[in-house]
């Protein structure tokens, strides 16, 4: 039997699997418990914000905003309705084409400028800090192709 029809992982394959969901799972909780700590902001809320900001100038349609973070509509929403409570987003209904737009607001905004200096601190702490030049170019050559459907580019 070949590896690919294997029906379960070799060990060098559950060691690399393993590894990479690890490491994946202990930075994001790391860095998240940081902001939180620090501003009071979620991880969630910090990956919408930033993505208002990045993406949309402050703006984005809802399912645009969606398709970016790779949540089910119904994730969002619910997000999006406890963020609405806080003042950090606004929805407004757009043109048919657009559907619901969301709106970083004045609270959200000052949230996330206050957020982004804790999140690049905790990233370079416990993670950036940890690799040498080398290693993070190997992560985000892995990453592009693996992003890409895993094939040779």
């Amino acid at each position: 039997m070949n590896r690919k029809s294997a029906a379960r992982l070799q060990a060098d394959e559950l060691a690399v699997w393993s590894a990479v969901k690890h490491l994946s799972e202990q930075a994001l909780a790391r860095v998240g418990a940081e902001i939180e700590r620090e501003t009071g902001l979620s991880g969630a809320d910090f990956g919408i914000l930033s993505r208002l900001e990045d993406l949309g100038g402050g703006e984005l349609a809802q399912r645009d905003l969606a398709l970016s973070l790779g949540w089910h509509k119904s994730r969002l929403s619910h997000q999006l309705t406890r963020m609405e409570a806080r003042e950090l987003v606004v929805r407004r209904q757009a043109d048919e084409a657009r559907g619901v737009l969301v709106l970083i607001t004045v609270e959200g905004r000052e949230r996330i400028a206050a957020a982004r200096p804790v999140h690049a601190g905790a990233v370079r702490r416990h993670l950036l800090d940890h690799l040498d030049a080398h290693e993070r170019a190997v992560i985000v050559a892995v990453a592009a192709r693996l992003a890409g459907g895993g094939e040779e580019a």
